[in-house]
């Protein structure tokens, strides 16, 4: 299954977090630009829509924010989506440099 490259940069901070669940904005911010507060959602649904991650809310105790994140994390189909993403890639530029 083919992922755009903007649905590999939300794959790639998913697993670069090694475990943890991120939330849509602290990736917009941990990005350098590359994603847009417009467009998270968006894509995090699409991902979650294809089964490669998946999500929860936020349990809120003791806390001051009112309303609960939701939080992602990869699945072990979006990882193996990932890397096949990037084997390709790879393939692809290294015959660029071959030619």
């Amino acid at each position: 299954m083919d992922i755009t490259k903007t649905e590999a940069l939300v794959l790639q901070q998913l697993v670069a977090a090694a475990g943890s669940e991120l939330y849509g904005l602290e990736m917009v911010k941990s990005s350098g630009g590359a994603l847009k507060m417009g467009t998270i959602y968006v894509i995090l649904g699409r991902l979650q829509d294809k089964g490669f991650v998946e999500s929860r809310r936020e349990e809120l105790k003791d806390s001051n924010r009112a309303v609960p994140r939701r939080l992602y994390k990869i699945t072990g189909t979006g990882r193996r989506v990932l890397q096949a993403y990037e084997a390709a890639r790879a393939a692809y530029a290294a015959g660029m440099c071959g030619a």
